[in-house]
């Protein structure tokens, strides 16, 4: 039954004393390995905390470049886990109508487990390659879940009648269909917004669904949030710019780089 998965010897000893009964095996298992990845999970961020306390990951590496390694792992590592929780939820809500939802996620908190592996090394590198494993054989069991296919043939008619997939809020439909939108905050370099700079505005961003209207010019800065629900909005491609200069020939990492993350 666990042959199918690219793990075999860690599913198995994943589910030993799970008791299953008459429960289905598949989804039985998908939670089962969750709960075990987001254990995992937790366990490096404590493991990690502590080299942080100490200073440094190991002995031959500068300190500075450790903090950077710790600093990025635990960030895809938290991403991770959100989407190993959105998993979680959707298959206790329907596995067969949020089978495509659930793939898409649990391939981003592999796709996040696997970067960070490559910062990583020693036992924290085994602590994110067990959570990876875990990760993976719980997709090939949600790959193993039959499609509603009454749902999909229903979700692609929608797409062609131009409506929207059932997790689009009814907001974010009407923001999407407005020929005009309203925005919650306005950036502009020359003081006639609310804000001077994007991340000003971002950071003012209070929860849920937040437009900013960033005005015509070039914005050097970099943008880091942990926030959902942002729409940026601007005067085209070629009037709203917003551009960093870090790169890895400069000394930042490669996710560092990023001028949005």
């Amino acid at each position: 039954m666990l042959n199918f998965t690219r793990y075999p010897s860690v599913c198995v000893q994943t589910m030993m004393g799970s008791g299953l009964g008459h429960v289905d095996i598949i989804l039985a298992l998908a939670n089962k390995t969750i709960s075990e990845t987001m254990l995992a999970t937790f366990e490096f961020v404590n493991f990690s905390s502590q080299f942080k306390l100490g200073g440094k990951l190991g002995a031959r590496e500068p300190q500075r470049v450790h903090s950077v390694k710790d600093y990025y792992c635990e960030e895809l590592m938290n991403m991770s886990l959100k989407r190993l929780d959105q998993s979680l939820l959707a298959l206790k809500q329907s596995p067969r109508k949020n089978k495509h939802d659930i793939q898409a996620w649990l391939s981003a908190a592999l796709t996040f487990q696997d970067t960070c592996k490559d910062y990583a090394s020693g036992q924290i590198s085994k602590r994110i390659d067990n959570a990876s494993q875990l990760v993976s054989n719980l997709l090939a069991l949600v790959n193993r879940i039959t499609s509603n296919h009454t749902t999909t043939v229903t979700n692609h008619r929608s797409v062609d009648q131009g409506l929207f997939a059932k997790w689009v809020s009814q907001r974010d439909r009407k923001l999407l269909q407005a020929t005009t939108i309203k925005a919650d905050a306005v950036v502009a370099k020359d003081g006639s917004g609310d804000y001077k700079t994007v991340s000003e505005a971002v950071n003012a961003a209070s929860g849920g669904r937040f437009v900013i209207y960033v005005k015509a010019g070039v914005y050097e800065e970099k943008i880091h949030t942990k926030k959902d629900g942002i729409t940026l909005i601007g005067d085209g491609k070629y009037s709203t710019i917003i551009t960093g200069d870090d790169s890895v020939a400069k000394g930042a990492s490669m996710p560092g780089s990023a001028t949005f993350s």
